[in-house]
């Protein structure tokens, strides 16, 4: 038991599973090349039996694929072994070619330094922290904002390094409307896919910001920062944005608050200044909490807009997490082909929105999205569903 929950541990087939569908997820067919690696590199953790042994006595919920391919980057980038570290980007560098000599290479560093991959999984908790994600958000912020000029209070969940926290500091190109603040320290790129064009993303002022996480990363720390870029993807444009919004964010100091989620939200929530509505974001986290602890996450925020409106923006891929996810996490329902596509061609998130306000609720599905925040695809009324009875 932790706080009065069952821990999960993980199976062999488990974390397999799960590196198998982060790999069709993050790189299917029709992605660039530059995606490939990330691909390979899980792909390799789900044949290595005796790494898989190792991983499963950890905790599902400490995401025991992901937290391997972290510790494997990490240890690549630190210690730079011949040949493997040539097939890894840098920041601001151009992806070095792949070939077939990796697949040797990555699986002789995994048998070699086990112990090492090992010990740094079992001190570690994994952080993606994709900034490029902010581009789908801050996309269900215009779709569903009542004031382009009213100020809001806005609320990260999962924040890691608060990167998120800056959703009105970057600039935007999705598909082909660009929008943001003039200059510009990062712009993200987001393709716009299917006949729905997303809304233009014109942002609210941010008065208050607040990030809730587990544990926070100290961008302060050189070693905290080296771990940030291991749990990216090794990828050369994800690295160098990665780089670009770790700037940012440290220039502009925001508050985190360590914590649980679910017990430290309410508070969060009270310090929003009164009269502001609150955007609550959720990017990857909500997918990992269980089911009675995503009812609690969403009691909480019902009972917050009693008093004021609260609009709960989530992305994240269906529940259960894994292959046969058919639910969001939002109870939102979801027309029956896209479950299907998703049980099919491998994870994808769906962006939903639930606001909440003084006794009423509402919500729907906006659109699906790539992963790592590579696309967009906005959905008709059809496709998005209304709030599920």
């Amino acid at each position: 038991m932790l706080a009065g929950r069952v821990v999960r541990l993980s199976s062999v087939e488990d974390v397999r599973a799960q590196a198998l569908e982060v790999a069709a997820g993050w790189s299917p067919e029709d992605a660039p090349g530059t995606w490939r690696l990330t691909a390979e590199l899980f792909r390799v953790i789900a044949a290595h039996e005796e790494l898989l042994r190792g991983l499963a006595v950890l905790p599902a919920d400490r995401l025991p694929a992901l937290l391997a391919s972290a510790a494997v980057r990490f240890l690549v980038r630190r210690d730079q072994p011949v040949p493997l570290a040539g097939y890894f980007p840098e920041p601001g560098e151009r992806q070095p070619p792949f070939d077939s000599g990796f697949l040797r290479a990555a699986d002789d560093f995994i048998t070699g330094r086990l112990d090492d991959i090992m010990a740094e999984c079992g001190r570690r908790r994994y952080q993606m922290n994709e900034v490029a994600r902010c581009a789908q958000i801050a996309s269900g912020i215009a779709a569903t904002n009542r004031s382009r000029t009213a100020p809001v209070g806005l609320v990260d969940l999962g924040t890691g390094a608060g990167l998120g926290l800056h959703i009105d500091r970057y600039g935007y190109e999705v598909g082909r409307q660009a929008s943001g603040p003039q200059p510009v320290e990062l712009t993200l790129y987001c393709d716009a896919r299917g006949p729905v064009l997303p809304p233009r993303l014109d942002l609210p002022p941010v008065a208050d910001r607040a990030g809730i996480d587990i544990a926070p990363v100290d961008l302060q720390d050189a070693e905290a920062r080296a771990w940030l870029l291991a749990c990216a993807p090794p990828e050369e444009s994800a690295l160098s944005r990665l780089a670009a919004a770790i700037e940012v964010t440290m220039r502009h100091p925001a508050l985190i608050v360590a914590g649980d989620v679910i017990e430290t939200l309410p508070e969060v929530l009270d310090q929003i200044r009164p009269g502001l509505s609150v955007i609550v974001t959720d990017a990857y986290l909500a997918v990992f909490l269980p089911p009675e602890r995503r009812a609690d996450l969403t009691k909480i925020m019902a009972e917050a807009g009693e008093l004021r409106p609260v609009t709960w923006l989530s992305l994240d891929p269906l529940v259960p997490l894994g292959p046969t996810g058919h639910d969001s996490v939002q109870d939102l329902e979801l027309a029956p082909h896209l479950v299907e596509d998703y049980q099919e061609r491998g994870v994808f998130a769906v962006l939903g929105a639930r606001t909440f306000d003084r006794g009423t609720s509402h919500g729907r599905l906006l659109a699906r999205a790539h992963p790592s925040g590579q696309w967009i695809e906005w959905l008709d009324r059809e496709s998005g569903q209304a709030l599920a009875n």
